[in-house]
């Protein structure tokens, strides 16, 4: 048995290396995504979210990109500004919140920031508003 593993590790050299390459890729990132402590949640899952659960989006760009265009219904907190508007967040302490960003590159010191303050339910949107828009899903402008 081990001969033969050996043995197709020989003739398929290429295709046990881009294997081993894709589990340590995965590795990595499900390492990261432990580091961060900040659960991601799919473009899919925001939605369902949105529509069952009642989740706040919490958009973290600046007024300006916000008034680009927006997930409908997100509350607009530039990262910048987020220590001065915890208390605006109070009444939604107990609700799923999702951290929205272009990126999700930047957003898991807010969203530990928000759990140092007692919000539990805090995730953030994998891939950014860039995954929302590559779904084709609506932004407001308003």
């Amino acid at each position: 048995m081990t001969k033969q593993i050996i043995q197709f590790i020989q003739n398929h050299w290429m295709l046990c290396s881009a294997s081993m390459l894709v589990l340590a890729l995965l590795l990595f990132e499900e390492i990261r995504g432990k580091i961060t402590g900040m659960p991601k949640i799919s473009v899919q899952d925001t939605v369902l979210s949105l529509n069952r659960e009642k989740a706040i989006v919490i958009d973290l760009r600046n007024q300006t990109a916000f008034s680009s265009g927006h997930i409908l219904g997100a509350i607009n907190i530039a990262r910048a500004d987020i220590d001065h508007n915890l208390k605006k967040l109070e009444p939604h302490k107990n609700q799923d919140l999702i951290l929205v960003d272009d990126t999700e590159n930047d957003v898991s010191s807010v969203g530990s920031k928000l759990q140092n303050s007692g919000f539990i339910k805090v995730y953030v949107l994998a891939g950014g508003l860039n995954s929302w828009k590559d779904a084709q899903l609506p932004l407001s402008k308003n």
